[in-house]
């Protein structure tokens, strides 16, 4: 049992524990080495020799450790004592999101968009958090927003294990609860009840939430209300629709959307400071930047580990080869010009032999055409590019059986595949692209032939099987897997094509034993020869067929069997006896009859069992109980006027009970005006009540001495060096001065001190009731 004062490994020492769940509790702690306070996720006792358990605590930690981001709760890492293991955590100590439910838009949306580019920030990560709640958003003093409880997280596409748990009801899209593989849409859904929950002041289908309504009821709209603008109200309605595909695909144009609709919200009025409900300030979303610090982050990619395959080599061989050529032929080109050229120019000609005919006009010869060696290399590169997927596609068409099909075709691609090789082999590299580019059309309609004969081969094995020709049924069905080796259709064929002759050997067995009475050696026969060939339609008929008569009379027994339990009030014993009967005879409709009775029977006790509970609770002061009794008893039959009215006794009583419990557990958060107005309000409501029980009078007492404790000033004693002007926020402007006394009220305050030429300091404190903290040092002492 964990205990305020008690110390974890010598360093951590427990304050008071700040909330429990079902593996784990959170306290707050203080670091003896860190001198700071934290809070601690402490593992129950019994779970922390479970090797899962702590599995499941270790990935918890290693998942928010590796989200960086300002509005994602930080965590130190998990730390062990021979008893205990725990997370140790960045201490929040605003509260959370809760306390801004039903407050204006524009603050809603003040704290919504942080939490959107958090979540935003950990899908680009991969991570899908699956419990997006107020309860697990954060708030430190500041009024940064702080995004907490990554235990129910998966990766992108993880399918949840079957011991994991399934998070709130209330926050599960249907996929979640389904237990399909963990998605964006899940956290869009959750952030959309979010939004909701803050904007209504309670999440959709409360408080009578079920899986039935959450997969196929639409949440309810919005209340009207004048400061939500209808932009707001369509795009939570999206984030809730039931299709994944409906809702918004990414946390970013969520984001986008607040911000846009933030900007059009009018500035939050601005209240005395002793009626103002609003929560702290809330920080801008930011991430850190890349290179601070921030360890690396990867994206959510698929590994490659193959390597280049031999097509990417042959490719990449070729470039370097090409490269090569072309250094080597620009060399001799220029050796070309500069050395051979200018020798062959300046050769005087021959001298010739004098003829007797007059010299014939000189005939003028055309000059050698230059050679272009970049556009050879690029004909070049071109016809290999054009080369290397066509022939791919051609292997994969030979081993498609294709000559089977249309050898004709095939062959005049391989024809003109080899002229453009020739071409190729000789150098005509633009002859050869032209060759390839016609080739390309002609492999597409051999491809497009390949889907056609595919469905007529298979069209054709299901014709040879329905008229017992097995030989015809093998031979379209193994050309139809060489089609498309992936053809469930195509295998389940062939394989009943091997097993046809012998399963039609065994149908006239068993129709012939089924003619001569023998029902059950006919159905055994039947049955063998389902067990052949599972979808021939004449075996599993003559199975329905001998079942029926053999079962007619055991049907009879078992629901006589049930009648007589139902006299004697034995409804296990009924329900068993119909349920026999519907495994004979299923869906016969004497059955649904008779569990009709049965649960009319079954009902009214029920509603009698439950209604005594709901005023059994009533009498203790367990108000949230007595109304789950009521409303029990309402949803099984809505006409019981007991019920309702117990609802609306409890339901009142049940929310006040509620609301003080969150006052006297927390008692730190009356450390606020706005808090202790709110919690004066509910007491008033308290001592409004007649006849309270003794638990509601000991709350109201409870409630009464924190709220006088709550307002009763401290003194804090403040140290300076008489050069730093101090100042205390919200509170005064203290001037310079060595030493100095005021008396705070409890509660957080951020002594800030300034002076020429020196860093600013800031000092946190926090004013207790009833003791006064060390003294607080303030002085700038870092010079700029």
């Amino acid at each position: 049992m964990l205990t305020s004062g008690q110390a974890l490994s010598a360093r951590y020492v427990l304050v008071r524990e700040l909330g429990s769940g079902g593996s784990a509790s959170v306290w707050l702690a203080e670091d003896r080495e860190r001198h700071c306070r934290v809070a601690l996720k402490i593992l129950d006792a019994t779970l922390a020799q479970n090797a899962a358990a702590v599995q499941a605590l270790r990935r918890e930690c290693a998942v928010a450790a590796s989200l960086r981001h300002i509005n994602i709760l930080e965590v130190a890492g998990v730390e062990s004592s021979p008893d205990h293991v725990w997370i140790v955590m960045e201490y929040a100590a605003g509260g959370d999101l809760r306390q801004l439910r039903g407050l204006a838009t524009s603050r809603v949306l003040q704290a919504a968009i942080p939490v959107a580019a958090a979540v935003g920030f950990a899908h680009a990560a991969g991570i899908v958090h699956r419990d997006l709640k107020p309860a697990n958003v954060l708030l430190r003093t500041d009024g940064t927003v702080r995004v907490a409880d990554f235990g129910m997280s998966l990766l992108l596409a993880q399918a949840p294990a079957a011991s994991a748990g399934r998070g709130s009801p209330y926050n599960m899209s249907p996929q979640q609860m389904d237990g399909a593989p963990a998605a964006i849409t899940d956290d869009i859904y959750g952030f959309g009840v979010l939004l909701h929950e803050l904007l209504s002041g309670y999440p959709p289908f409360y408080p009578d939430i079920g899986e039935d309504r959450v997969r196929n009821e639409v949440p309810a709209a919005l209340s009207k209300r004048s400061d939500l603008p209808s932009a707001l109200s369509d795009l939570v309605e999206r984030c809730l629709r039931k299709a994944p595909e409906q809702r918004p695909q990414d946390m970013l144009s969520i984001e986008q959307e607040l911000t846009a609709i933030l900007s059009q919200l009018p500035a939050p009025t601005i209240l005395s400071e002793a009626s103002r409900p609003t929560p702290p300030h809330i920080a801008p979303p930011a991430v850190r930047p890349q290179g601070q610090g921030q360890p690396l982050r990867g994206e959510w990619q698929r590994p490659d580990h193959s390597g280049p395959d031999a097509a990417e080599l042959r490719r990449q061989g070729f470039r370097r080869g090409l490269f090569a050529a072309s250094l080597v032929l620009s060399i001799l080109a220029i050796a070309f010009v500069f050395i051979a050229l200018p020798k062959w120019v300046e050769q005087p000609a021959p001298a010739q032999p004098p003829i007797a005919k007059a010299p014939a006009p000189p005939v003028e010869q055309p000059a050698a055409k230059e050679v272009d060696f970049a556009e050879l290399a690029r004909a070049k590169q071109s016809a290999e590019d054009q080369r290397e997927p066509l022939d791919e596609r051609l292997q994969k068409l030979r081993a498609r059986a294709v000559e089977q099909w249309a050898d004709e075709a095939f062959q005049e691609v391989v024809a003109a595949f080899a002229v453009a090789d020739r071409q190729f082999a000789a150098r005509d590299y633009v002859a050869a692209t032209t060759t390839f580019s016609e080739i390309a059309p002609k492999l597409q309609q051999l491809e497009r032939r390949a889907t056609e004969v595919l469905a007529e081969q298979l069209k054709l094995g299901a014709a040879a099987l329905a008229d017992g020709r097995s030989a015809d049924a093998r031979d379209a069905f193994a050309l139809a897997h060489k089609l498309d080796a992936n053809s469930q259709v195509a295998a389940t064929g062939l394989k009943r094509a091997g097993t046809l002759d012998q399963v039609l050997q065994l149908l006239t067995e068993a129709e012939r034993q089924e003619k001569d009475g023998d029902a059950t050696a006919a159905e055994q026969t039947f049955r063998k020869a389902l067990s052949l060939d599972p979808q021939a339609r004449r075996a599993s008929e003559g199975v329905a067929r001998t079942q029926s008569r053999i079962a007619g009379n055991a049907f009879a027994s078992a629901m006589a069997q049930g009648f007589n339990a139902m006299t004697r009030k034995d409804y296990v014993g009924a329900r068993g006896a119909f349920a026999a009967a519907g495994k004979i005879r299923p869906g016969a409709p004497e059955i649904a009859q008779a569990l009709k009775q049965m649960e009319q029977d079954e009902r009214t006790g029920t509603i009698t069992f439950k209604l005594a509970a709901a005023r059994q609770f009533e009498s203790q002061e367990r108000w949230a109980e007595a109304l789950q009794e009521y409303q029990a008893v309402m949803q099984l039959d809505g006409s019981v006027s007991s019920a309702s009215e117990g609802i609306g006794r409890v339901r009142s009583r049940a929310e006040l009970h509620q609301q003080l419990e969150v006052y006297l557990t927390q008692p730190e958060r009356l450390f606020s005006a706005p808090v202790r107005a709110a919690a004066k309000e509910s007491l008033d409501r308290a001592h409004a009540v007649a006849n309270p029980g003794p638990l509601l009078t000991q709350q109201m007492t409870k409630l009464t001495d924190w709220l006088s404790r709550a307002e009763v000033p401290v003194p804090v004693a403040l140290q300076s060096d008489n050069l730093t002007k101090v100042s205390v926020r919200r509170v005064a402007e203290l001037g310079t001065f060595e030493q100095r006394s005021l008396e705070l009220a409890p509660g957080s305050y951020i002594v800030v001190g300034t002076r020429p030429g020196y860093r600013d300091v800031r000092r946190e404190i926090t004013v207790t009731p009833g003791s006064a903290p060390a003294p607080v040092i303030i002085r700038c002492e870092e010079k700029i």
